[in-house]
C-alpha cells in the first residue's frame, strides 16, 4: 500500500515539474514523509485498538495447561512404547538414551567417570539379558533389521527402575 502511494506521488511530482509548477512540487515533496508517517501511525493505532481474539485463547491455554500437558506426556509415552516394538535402531535412538540416564540418576553412578563401576551395577540390576539393553555403550544405530526386545523387555527394564 505505502508503494502504490510513493508511486502515486512521484507521478504527480514529475507531472508537476514537467508543467512548471515547482512551488506546487516542492509542498508536495515535503508533504509525501508527512502523509506516509500519519498512514502508518494509523493503521498501528487501528491495530492495537481493534478487540484481539487471542485473549480467549490464552485464558483457555492457561485453565488447559495441565490437562494439556498431561496428553502431551502420554501421546509422548505411547510413542516411546512402541518403539520397543520397531527396530533395535529404534530402541537405540529413542530409548536406550532415556533408559541409561534413569539408570545414573537413580543409582548415583555417571557412566563417563567409572565405566566399570556402572556395568557392574548394570549387571546386578538387570541382569546380563536386561543390561544389554540399557547399557549406553551397547547402541547399535544403525541396525535396522534386528528386532527391538518389545514391550515386555521395556515393562521389565522400568520395573526394575523403579525398584531402585
Amino acid at each position: 500500500m505505502g508503494i502504490a502511494i510513493g508511486a502515486v506521488a512521484v507521478v504527480v511530482l514529475i507531472e508537476l515539474i514537467t508543467f512548471g509548477k515547482a512551488r506546487g512540487a516542492m509542498l508536495i515533496l515535503a508533504g509525501i514523509p508527512v502523509a506516509l508517517a500519519l498512514t502508518q501511525l494509523i493503521w498501528s493505532l487501528r491495530a492495537r485498538s481493534a478487540p484481539s481474539q487471542d485473549t480467549d485463547t490464552d485464558t483457555d491455554e492457561i485453565q488447559n495447561g495441565p490437562a494439556e500437558m498431561l496428553h502431551n506426556w502420554h501421546a509422548r509415552a505411547e510413542m516411546l512404547a512402541d518403539r520397543a516394538d520397531g527396530t533395535r535402531a529404534e530402541w537405540d535412538r529413542h530409548l536406550r538414551p532415556l533408559l541409561a540416564k534413569e539408570f545414573e540418576l537413580s543409582t548415583g553412578l555417571r557412566v563417563a567417570k567409572n565405566r566399570r563401576a556402572t556395568e557392574a551395577a548394570g549387571m546386578l540390576q538387570f541382569g546380563p539379558e536386561l543390561w544389554r539393553w540399557v547399557d549406553p555403550a551397547n547402541s547399535s544405530l544403525r541396525d535396522q533389521t534386528t528386532r527391538a526386545p518389545g514391550r515386555a523387555v521395556l515393562d521389565e527394564i522400568l520395573r526394575r527402575l523403579q525398584r531402585m
